[in-house]
């Protein structure tokens, strides 16, 4: 049984503990072993990082070298964990310099970072370490060709150098489920969540553009792996209503509630009722 440092960040357990509870229920299911990790912080993603690069630096370093102690990779189900933890590992192991200033204050809390942890997104292990055949395996109910397109997040393939993900991983691990894969113009544009603090009306905009390119692509609903994306693509659809006037009606859906659903497990136990756009018509889908 693999077993990882659990790094679940803020964003997942505050605004959508159902994408916390079917990561857990669908790693148990697949032999991971996912052990929160304690005494950590934020990652500081995006705002830290725009006002102090240092302080966004340490945090994360401190993260990483928590994770490092333990000699288990550390993975995440959140884009900008993921994004701010990759980032900061790979800057530090390529500059000698801010690695000195970093582990003279990791020393103060006993720590050292020395750079050989590794840091992965959840599903991105599930894919790599249980295999597509394991995970087909599990499956026991699978969804009858339902159109879904796969919003990726940018943190998750950008930069490619540094993430280390492609998003075929994710095209393979959503037609496991018996899903069909919808391509879309617009599935490198962002969906505006970063944007919304500072200029809302262009987030708005963004959400707009990006699901308007997704319904006329044809698809039915959306998968995400990463909360604020999540948050952004389901919450906007009420801001667009209000903003311009459409409705686009679809629902948005993490990666283990789609997978948990075909692996046979219950509508409570992913939390689809949480979905803010109903999310339920994805069970007329589920065969077996």
């Amino acid at each position: 049984m693999p077993t990882y440092n659990l790094y679940m960040g803020c964003s997942v357990p505050a605004n959508y503990p159902n994408y916390e509870a079917a990561t857990l229920k669908v790693a148990e299911a697949l032999g991971m072993e996912l052990i929160y990790m304690e005494g950590v912080g934020c990652c500081g993603s995006p705002n830290l990082r725009a006002i102090d690069y240092f302080g966004w630096l340490l945090v994360n370093a401190r993260t990483l070298a928590i994770g490092e102690k333990t000699g288990h990779d550390i993975v995440t189900p959140c884009n900008g964990c993921f994004g701010s933890l990759k980032d900061v590992l790979y800057h530090l192991k390529h500059d000698e310099e801010d690695m000195k200033k970093v582990n003279q204050e990791l020393e103060k809390f006993g720590l050292e970072l020395k750079g050989t942890v590794r840091v992965r997104h959840v599903i991105e292990a599930m894919y790599t370490d249980i295999g597509i055949e394991e995970i087909e395996k599990k499956v026991t109910r699978p969804l009858d060709g339902v159109r879904i397109a796969i919003h990726y997040g940018c943190h998750l393939l950008r930069p490619a150098d540094v993430t280390e993900v492609t998003p075929d991983i994710f095209d393979e691990l959503l037609r496991v489920t018996g899903a069909t894969v919808v391509e879309y113009p617009l599935w490198k544009q962002c969906c505006g969540a970063t944007v919304l603090p500072v200029n809302e009306p262009l987030a708005v905009r963004l959400a707009r553009d990006k699901l308007k390119s997704i319904k006329d692509a044809g698809a039915e609903f959306i998968m995400v792996v990463c909360p604020a994306c999540g948050n952004q693509l389901d919450l906007q659809q009420f801001g667009i209503k209000d903003t311009y006037g459409e409705e686009y009606n679809l629902p948005v859906l993490f990666y283990p509630q789609i997978l948990a659903l075909a692996m046979g497990m219950s509508e409570d136990d992913v939390g689809l009722s949480m979905n803010r756009v109903p999310a339920d018509p994805i069970l007329d889908h589920l065969t077996g």
